[in-house]
């Protein structure tokens, strides 16, 4: 999260992708850097256990998120 939060204060389009129980560390991250809202994708948890197949699954679930919060400086 801080280092995205950093890409995109330098002008530098970023994502963060993170899984539901770490909403909230999130969202303070961002609030204690100034940067309160910084959105991100969230995926379901856990991640570490899964198979090659299913993370591929969750990444191909998460891409119209990402490709959202990646082009939203251009639409602004």
């Amino acid at each position: 999260m801080l280092d995205a939060i950093f890409f995109e204060k330098r002008g530098i389009p970023a994502s963060v992708i993170i899984t539901e129980p770490f909403v909230p560390t999130a969202v303070g991250i961002a609030e204690l850097v100034g940067m309160p809202g910084y959105p991100h994708a969230v995926i379901p948890h856990p991640v570490g256990s899964l198979s090659t197949a299913e993370a591929r699954q969750r990444a191909d679930a998460a891409v119209t998120a990402v490709e959202v919060l990646l082009l939203r400086a251009e639409a602004g």
